[in-house]
């Protein structure tokens, strides 16, 4: 049965002339032709014969088309453009190299890495702390029975700072002497806990022109009988201060403290006026005639941290080297707590190092729940209230 595809169409019209057809090869282009085919060479014929028969495909040469001008674009011109090279992903916070930034993209600066959050330093001037604001004067309750702020001279005690606090201008309420080592006093009189601190400071600014720092001491009941819930029998502390020496104290309990444990953290970051002392309801603001508050734990041996074998004599060495380097100040002294203002907190770079430091003073900090020894120095360099209580 003859093959369909091999049946020449009716012609419809005469062909002008006959032109030979290009074939690329493909199966589209093998329609039948009204052309007879040229006859093959006899080289071909032999690979001709060798392949299998297709029926109603005639081969014929492939001649160069004749170059016929492009017709005019009737929309607008596409140009080809050179594949791009596929877009990377960039892990967070990954930027290109400057030689793989896109063409034509513009120059960025680069981001400045992240790093661990500094406070800005104050000025060198003292104690740069912002006072509460005054409360309203009290109308009931047991607020009427803190002690009245007078301006009267018979009020004054012999030895009391009431008298060189008024030549500075502050006008405080009558005092009491609270302990008395030797020829060493202290002396005390009630605060509100809204008014601790701004007390504090007042006294502490003044401290140069009347010779008298202050420190705040907690609860009244913890200081009765000359303080000896607080202060210990010992020798003169202040003097055994200047023969140690911080570091290696401080190295030998890092050693004695070990590997820090590991929990929940419950030591919140603290702000340049948080301190603990001073939320009690009602407490006492101690003065003693000193140049230096570091020196007060050996004045009146302080035995809050007894259970870590630091005394008097320890605390001070310890105190005074950070005040030296960070300017710290001691702003309370009760039972088991001592806190510090740190005007100038250590910097990113050696909190690390500080923060192995006060695990040495005070290990209780960690074991207590901060975690590592990287969160505390964290802790640090954000506030510049540094708390410390021994259990």
């Amino acid at each position: 049965m003859p093959d369909p595809a091999a049946q020449p169409e009716p012609a419809s019209e005469p062909e002008a002339a006959s032109e030979p057809v290009v074939s690329s090869g493909a199966l589209d282009d093998a329609a039948p032709e009204s052309s007879p085919a040229p006859s093959p060479d006899p080289a071909e014929e032999d690979g001709i014969a060798t392949q299998a028969p297709v029926t109603g495909l005639r081969l014929v040469p492939e001649l160069e088309p004749e170059y016929e001008p492009d017709p005019e674009p009737a929309g607008p011109i596409l140009a080809a453009v050179p594949d791009l090279e596929p877009e990377r992903d960039l892990e967070p916070g990954a930027e290109l190299a400057p030689d793989e930034a896109p063409a034509g993209a513009p120059a960025t600066e680069p981001e400045p890495e992240a790093a661990i959050f500094v406070p800005e330093r104050p000025r060198r001037e003292l104690l740069t702390l912002d006072k509460p604001v005054p409360p309203r004067p009290p109308t009931t309750g047991r607020d009427e029975m803190m002690p009245r702020i007078e301006d009267d001279e018979s009020l004054d005690i012999a030895g009391s700072p009431r008298s060189e606090l008024r030549a500075a201008g502050l006008a405080v309420p009558k005092m009491h002497q609270l302990v008395r080592r030797g020829d060493t006093a202290m002396w005390a009189f009630a605060v509100r806990s809204s008014e601790a601190l701004r007390w504090w400071l007042d006294i502490r600014q003044s401290a140069e022109q009347t010779g008298w720092m202050p420190v705040l001491l907690g609860a009244p009941e913890e200081w009765r009988d000359n303080g000896e819930a607080i202060i210990h029998e010992g020798d003169d502390e202040l003097t055994r201060a200047d023969e140690i020496d911080a570091s290696e104290l401080l190295h030998h309990k890092a050693a004695e403290a070990g590997e820090p444990a590991r929990g929940v953290p419950i030591l919140s970051r603290r702000g340049d006026t948080d301190f603990a002392t001073p939320h009690e309801q009602h407490g006492l603001l101690g003065l003693v005639k000193t140049d230096a508050g570091w020196k007060i734990p050996a004045m009146f041996p302080w035995k809050g941290s007894t259970n870590w074998e630091l005394y008097g004599a320890e605390h001070a060495a310890v105190l005074r080297g950070w005040h030296r380097r960070f300017e710290a100040e001691l702003v309370a002294m009760t039972y088991d707590v001592i806190e510090l203002y740190v005007p100038h907190p250590p910097n990113a770079e050696e909190a690390l190092a500080v923060a192995n430091e006060v695990y040495a003073y005070c290990p209780d900090l960690l074991d207590s729940g901060v975690p590592t020894l990287e969160d505390l120095a964290e802790h640090m360099i954000r506030s510049k209230a540094w708390y410390f209580r021994w259990t």
